[in-house]
């Protein structure tokens, strides 16, 4: 049997979990840990004309590793690289975490195996307003959205809706240089947050008109597996707007997906060459379901833990594993 390689960062909850099931089945595997690389690994990528081969060893552990070797990868999450010198100058730290990217990168895109997902894949997965026009093309409705940093037309999209949101389309946490983390939640907006035109001109931010939720669905996606939670986001205040506050607890439950919904959901992955991928959907108390955004490398686990009969890590561990067959 061949090796599933797992990258992602140390402390990633979602692979120990996963580790945990793959030793249960005595199964190989190899977790290339990127806030360690190249800090604590050795790598070696030798090419010429009649061949091409690339080793990984984890200097620390001992274990060594032939990309020959790997049936199936799993690119869980990317993290910024270390390096065994702590005190370079912004731009050599900058030259060297391109170097190292173009380095592991050139080597893992020779793997012709099992992805979940491809790098390429994810890339072109991860564009917010692509993903809702995508969306609009295979029949699901979505919320009338703006990406701008005009400030006429963003008052005129408020005036429009009178009560919309505005949401990050890239990572929702912002890491500052002393190590801190400050969340960007999902935010009603008013008036008064658009009178600062220097403001609004800054960056294209966008804005979506707001949808009355009766509920919120998480369906995750594993290979060809659909998982459905029903998020009851409306039961807490602080949740009705955005339900990710992780010191809430909001009520999750399985939840059956019409059969039209999970075929749009699947041809939405397909058509990205996803093998993983995490959609958000309102509920409205209509029971129209309007689709929010597809998150390719989006977290399960906390779903997982809410509501345990969906089993996604030991669906995502059997699925890596029956490519390595």
């Amino acid at each position: 049997m061949k090796t599933v390689l797992i990258i992602s960062y140390c402390e990633d909850y979602h692979v120990e979990k996963a580790i945990q099931f793959l030793k249960q089945k005595k199964a190989n595997y190899f977790f290339l840990t990127l806030n360690e690389f190249p800090k604590n690994y050795s790598f070696n990528q030798s090419i010429n004309c009649n061949s091409a081969s690339a080793t990984l060893e984890n200097n620390l552990t001992k274990q060594k590793i032939e990309l020959s070797e790997i049936g199936a990868v799993w690119l869980r999450k990317s993290a910024n690289f270390s390096y065994l010198s702590t005190d370079m100058e912004k731009e050599t730290n900058t030259f060297a975490n391109d170097e190292t990217e173009h380095a592991l990168f050139s080597a893992l895109y020779t793997l012709d195996c099992f992805w979940m997902s491809h790098p390429k894949s994810l890339r072109a997965a991860m564009w917010k307003g692509e993903q809702l026009k995508r969306a609009t093309e295979l029949g699901l409705n979505i919320p009338d959205t703006l990406i701008s940093n005009d400030p006429c037309e963003i008052r005129a999209f408020y005036m429009r809706h009178k009560k919309i949101v505005f949401k990050v389309m890239s990572d929702p946490v912002i890491h500052s240089d002393t190590g801190q983390s400050v969340g960007v939640a999902t935010t009603l907006i008013d008036s008064d947050m658009l009178e600062n035109t220097e403001a609004l001109r800054l960056i294209p931010n966008q804005f979506q008109a707001y949808i009355e939720k009766a509920y919120e669905l998480r369906i995750t996606i594993i290979g060809k597996k659909v998982f459905a939670a029903k998020i009851d986001s409306q039961v807490h205040p602080e949740t009705k707007i955005d339900c990710r506050n992780l010191n809430v607890r909001v009520p999750m439950s399985v939840y059956k997906l019409p059969k039209e919904l999970e075929d749009a959901c699947l041809k939405l992955m397909k058509s990205y060459n996803l093998n993983y991928s995490a959609l958000d959907f309102i509920v409205t108390p209509k029971g129209e379901y309007v689709f929010l955004e597809n998150n390719p490398c989006g977290q399960f686990h906390y779903i997982e833990e809410n509501v345990p009969e969906l089993k996604m890590i030991e669906a995502l561990t059997n699925t890596l594993l029956s490519a390595c067959i």
